[in-house]
């Protein structure tokens, strides 16, 4: 895979900036390979590519240069999304012959091999459509004059998969399905449509006659857009680490089909390592710079030395889930200089497609560090207690980074700050701001000597937070606030689990805590004093959502109020009541029970207690 480095002026001002494949500067062709994409019908935008009736798939795959024979094609010219057809019964040269089936030429030179003394019965015919078609016919004949009219295939089935990765078995060979069997065929020219429209990748077409036969042509047809096109970004090379923001995409759905986006990141150019065995059967890698390098290296090796080909995990991230949105953050935890971009358009309805204009990725330079590694401790405390945690950033910086002034922290309530320190100094409290929310801490460094400048400046905030979930992760970012134009910096994890708390052994099972009615008892009299009670309490390691209900109960169970009825997430609450009951009335003074009630998935966890009205 070939890396295209991004240029531009070297005195460029820093701020937001941003890369867009599929404008007249980077258009689609120029930057990534496709697998089944159309980028002709409509300029400028890429679809799947669309099959219309008159079109005999397996030709225009031979018309176009995409077709080759083998099941493993030893073409150099060969790529995933290509066509293919082998059959297994018979040698190399014979296979290479395969090809003429797919020439359009019709009663000029036929394939002939099964024309033989040899029983044919069993003998099969194998294509690769190279992506999933929609087809609902598949012809093939003999040469239709003299004595070949007599040589067609006597007996037949007919099978057919559509390339999906549930259909294929544990090795990743297709699972055929059965179209159509005709044990005594007496068609000379067969035209099977005995089977309903659907999306076909693999043909397999299995002789059941011992007779001879030869084949002229084999036409494949159906109408409409492939089930799916992948186009993939070459490596982009944005010259330099970045600060990595929004994924943007324009792009048109039909009803039934959808657009999946993913994206990865590295450290170097190359997304795949390939080996060469050497003469003590060691594995070594091969040298080259970048993808496409390397494949022409291993390509080059006699069989024997040649190696696995794997992703580069080390320097690469995986593929990332497929983002839901345009405008979301692109997944990567800190910054990078090699970014990649996948597309796939999909459909389940041969009539609809997904198209896209253009994707586009947000990024900043120059970086504040080359790295900014982060850790809190204590990683163990009792869930729902507040107490004191110290978060460590220890940044990695070099000359071309500008260091950072401000921290922002993804805290699970708010938090309060007690002490803040830069390489070891501790900043007075006049010298830095603090922004507390319910679930965001903000630090900023408010004298410019106190920035963090160098890998030196370890830079430590102590603050007091409850936690409520176990394995709360302490996300954070950095910012230079004199650069209004940057994005923020991810702080990242040396080792897995330095930006989590674990909740403590104690505290396993607690779903729902204690309530807690303050003040109790009280006066809802008007005075202002003590009018409103309220029902405190936290709820703790709930993925997700779950319906609670809140009511006020008189000592006869008689339900007086309903506080609060919906679906809550982990978190603190407090739920007020006034003294009133369902129809605004004051309640007469006396002992009145709340109820506080959440729904598990398995099981339902309930907090009874009692609460006071005097006047």
């Amino acid at each position: 895979m070939s890396v295209i480095l991004l240029l531009w002026a070297a005195l460029a001002s820093a701020g937001v900036k941003q890369f867009v494949i599929g404008n007249s500067e980077h258009p689609w062709r120029d930057w990534g390979d496709y697998e089944g994409v159309d980028d002709a019908s409509r300029p400028g935008w890429i679809q799947p590519r669309r099959t219309t009736r008159d079109v005999n798939i397996l030709n225009e795959l031979y018309r176009t240069g995409r077709l080759f024979f083998l099941e493993n094609p030893t073409d150099p010219r060969y790529k995933p999304g290509d066509g293919r057809i082998w059959t297994p019964n018979a040698a190399y040269q014979e296979n290479a012959k395969l090809l003429m089936l797919a020439d359009g030429k019709k009663d000029s030179l036929s394939y002939d091999y099964f024309n033989r003394l040899a029983s044919n019965n069993g003998v099969c015919i194998y294509i690769d459509l190279g992506a999933p078609y929609p087809v609902d016919e598949i012809k093939f004949y003999p040469l239709l004059f003299g004595a070949h009219q007599d040589l067609y295939m006597k007996g037949y089935e007919l099978y057919a998969n559509d390339g999906s990765p549930e259909t294929q078995d544990e090795k990743g060979r297709p699972i055929f399905h059965l179209l159509d069997a005709v044990p005594t065929n007496t068609d000379v020219v067969v035209d099977n449509r005995n089977f309903p429209p659907q999306y076909i990748r693999y043909i397999k077409l299995r002789c059941t006659s011992p007779q001879p036969f030869e084949i002229d042509q084999i036409e494949v047809r159906g109408e409409g857009y492939i089930k799916r096109a992948t186009f993939t970004s070459k490596v982009i090379d944005l010259g330099d680490i970045a600060n990595l923001g929004a994924l943007r995409w324009h792009a048109e759905v039909d009803p039934g089909a959808r657009v999946v986006i993913r994206t990865r990141a590295g450290t170097d150019r190359t997304t795949l390592i390939y080996y060469r065995i050497n003469e003590l059967g060691e594995l070594e890698p091969l040298p080259g710079r970048t993808d496409e390098e390397n494949r022409k290296l291993w390509e080059a090796l006699p069989d024997k030395a040649k190696g696995p080909v794997v992703d580069d995990t080390d320097n690469w991230t995986l593929w990332s889930p497929p983002y839901s949105s345009s405008g979301e953050t692109f997944v990567c935890r800190g910054p990078r200089r090699f970014i990649q971009i996948q597309i796939v358009m999909e459909s389940t309805r041969a009539s609809s497609r997904a198209s896209v204009d253009s994707i586009a990725v947000e990024y900043s330079q120059p970086t504040m560090a080359r790295r900014v590694f982060g850790k809190i401790s204590p990683n163990i405390a009792d869930l729902g207690v507040r107490r004191t945690y110290t978060y460590t950033l220890v940044p990695e910086i070099s000359k071309d980074d500008i260091g950072f002034d401000e921290v922002r922290i993804v805290t699970p309530t708010e938090a309060s700050v007690g002490s803040v320190e830069v390489g070891g100094r501790p900043v007075p409290q006049d010298k830095y701001e603090v922004r507390a929310e319910p679930n965001l801490l903000t630090v900023r460094l408010l004298d410019p000597s106190y920035r963090v400048r160098s890998s030196q400046d370890t830079m430590r905030i102590e603050f007091d937070c409850l936690v409520l979930v176990y394995g709360t992760v302490f996300t954070g970012k950095v910012f230079a606030s004199w650069e209004k134009g940057l994005l923020g910096q991810d702080v990242e994890e040396r080792a897995l689990g330095d930006l989590s708390v674990q909740g403590s052994e104690g505290s396993l099972g607690i779903v729902l805590g204690d309530v807690d009615a303050s003040p109790n008892p009280f006066t809802p009299n008007g005075d202002g004093v003590h009018d409103v009670t309220k029902l405190n309490f936290k709820i703790f390691q709930m993925m997700g959502t779950a319906p609670i209900s809140v009511g006020i109960y008189g000592t006869d169970g008689r339900l007086v109020r309903t506080l609060l009825s919906g679906n809550v997430e982990s978190g603190s609450y407090e739920v007020p009541w006034d003294g009133r009951d369902e129809d605004g009335d004051l309640v007469p003074p006396g002992v009145y029970l709340y109820k506080v009630k959440l729904e598990g998935d398995e099981r339902e966890f309930v907090r009874l207690g009692t609460v006071v009205v005097v006047y």
